[in-house]
């Protein structure tokens, strides 16, 4: 009959949703989940190598530099004079050529010693901190500026090897001892702030500063 098809449906829909709650499967969980925050990983900074104040590698005794002498070792001293001194040992501190060395500077750090054959000093030189001219209170690590104010008449630098170059106060030649600066820098590089590299006094020769060993 037309008029039961109507509550038939009804029925049928009914017992449907009643099956479907019967299940024995679970309820759908629905609500959305929350993902764990990120644990912060703890970071340590590297670590900062401690500041270290690099030392001398010498010494050197207070000596005054003068044309021709340092300290009370001057250019000319023979043998027995200079062992008088106590300044200077038997033994290179350089190079095999060499004879003796300043007792003070065994390796020859600073400050540097030749000789002719038989022992004569014929040059010596300064090349580290310490040691200053009697005339201007010069060093090494002064500069050419400072060099200049001392010497205003100083001669123009001359390349003399290994990117450095050489400059000599007038009056210091034709037989007079010698007053030598090493520049750290070739003579078209020199500025006032180029620093002194050595300083040599010698016996009426320009000096060697890059001697050969």
């Amino acid at each position: 009959m037309p008029g039961m098809a109507r509550p038939l449906i009804i029925a049928a829909a009914l017992l449907l949703a009643l099956t479907g709650c019967s299940s024995d499967d679970p309820p759908l969980d629905t609500t959305p989940t929350r993902e764990p925050a990120p644990t912060a990983t703890p970071t340590t900074a590297p670590a900062t190598p401690p500041a270290t104040t690099p030392t001398p590698s010498t010494d050197l005794p207070a000596l005054v530099i003068r044309p021709g002498a340092i300290g009370d070792a001057r250019v000319g001293m023979t043998r027995d004079e200079w062992s008088a001194t106590g300044l200077f040992a038997d033994g290179a501190a350089i190079c095999e050529g060499e004879m003796i060395h300043w007792r003070d500077d065994p390796d020859g750090a600073g400050l540097r010693v030749l000789t002719d054959d038989d022992a004569t000093i014929t040059q010596l030189w300064v090349t580290a901190p310490g040691p200053v001219t009697a005339h201007g209170d010069l060093q090494v690590g002064s500069t050419y500026g400072d060099l200049r104010a001392a010497f205003p008449t100083l001669t123009e630098p001359v390349d003399d090897g290994f990117d450095q170059s050489s400059v000599y106060p007038p009056g210091e030649e034709d037989g007079l001892p010698y007053l030598g600066f090493l520049l750290d820098a070739p003579a078209a590089e020199v500025t006032v702030d180029t620093p002194i590299a050595a300083i040599a006094v010698t016996g009426g020769e320009p000096a060697y500063f890059q001697h050969d060993c």
